[in-house]
């Protein structure tokens, strides 16, 4: 890859948006260009948004400006939520296009996929069914988006589409904001808050419920692998590559936060996937990419950060869902 092909980023601003462009940077990457989203209040569904920031002409795009699903635009704005991530995302693609992009790469969550199925799940069987019921609308408009990509790569003989599924990306500065229904950070705020607070933590959960993870760092070395890989348009699933029930996840961070009281499990049937985790063997075939972090090493880092960054935020004692 040459190092001095020009690269777009949309969502530049954001957490894995900024750690992209300094971690291509510093790999030698020297025309590396930024694009705010939506929540820099930049509307990329406008012609003359998209005009401007595609002066530059690049030849590889990277697309993370994408609505992240949420309980409440999951539930109560599902219209908007698909049209605004499948409207923008065909504007940014078109307008790459337009002006010789050869490599457009998209980033979408792993809530995609069908709602009962066999795990890990495997891209091959990303149309097998539809999302589980609660994310169904991003889900669907993740899948078209990826579709779309495929098709363009189809039609046009000198573009390429890559698409990235991720499950919940954690790490350090990241935003711990309580509406980006983050299981990490929920877990993180509400042991930081009990051992602050010197009380026993009670947990509504189902200990059946599992998720598979990817640390920020390793999400970042995807996407470079991904910038990279010079063979045919594909979509690849990117994890660490096996699940670890909510139970477990709040031992394990209560152990590395030394919090010493209790965690009151209370057993409880959630409206939520059961289990979700994906199978990485693609990707690590194809692009060479596979995760360096392990969980407890990544959960190490981002509590320690957390400890240093963030002033504890008090959090109710009663029983706390975790989703």
């Amino acid at each position: 890859m040459d190092r001095s092909s020009k690269i777009l980023v949309t969502g530049g601003q954001g957490w894995i948006g900024k750690k992209l462009g300094a971690y291509l940077a510093e790999s030698g990457f020297d025309n590396v260009f930024s694009l705010a989203g939506s929540r820099s209040g930049i509307d990329l569904g406008i012609d003359s948004t998209l005009g401007w920031a595609f002066n530059v002409n690049p030849e590889i795009v990277v697309h993370l400006a994408t609505r992240f699903p949420t309980k409440e635009n999951c539930l109560e704005y599902p219209a908007s939520l698909m049209f605004e991530n499948m409207f923008v995302t065909t504007k940014v693609m078109e307008e790459a296009r337009m002006n010789g992009c050869k490599k457009f790469i998209m980033v979408w969550d792993s809530c995609c996929y069908p709602e009962h199925q066999i795990l890990p799940h495997k891209e091959s069987e990303l149309w097998e069914g539809a999302p589980f019921w609660t994310q169904r609308y991003y889900g669907t408009a993740a899948k078209a988006a990826m579709e779309l990509n495929m098709a363009y790569s189809t039609q046009y003989e000198d573009f390429t589409g890559i698409n990235l599924i991720f499950p919940e990306v954690y790490g350090p500065n990241s935003r711990f904001n309580p509406n980006r229904n983050s299981v990490i950070e929920s877990v993180i705020t509400n042991i930081a808050s009990a051992k602050e607070h010197e009380y026993d933590l009670p947990v509504q959960a189902s200990s059946k419920c599992t998720r598979d993870f990817l640390y920020v760092d390793d999400a970042v070395r995807a996407i470079h692998h991904a910038i990279e890989y010079t063979h045919e348009p594909n979509t690849f699933n990117v994890s660490q590559g096996d699940d670890i029930s909510i139970k477990e996840l709040h031992e394990l961070v209560a152990e590395l936060y030394e919090y010493k009281k209790e965690i009151l499990w209370q057993e409880t049937a959630l409206d939520i996937k059961e289990r979700t985790f994906l199978d990485i063997s693609l990707i690590k075939k194809e692009i060479g990419w596979h995760p360096q972090t392990s969980m407890k090493e990544g959960l190490k880092e981002t509590i320690k950060w957390h400890k240093e960054n963030l002033k504890v935020t008090f959090v109710s004692k009663d029983s706390l869902l975790v989703k």
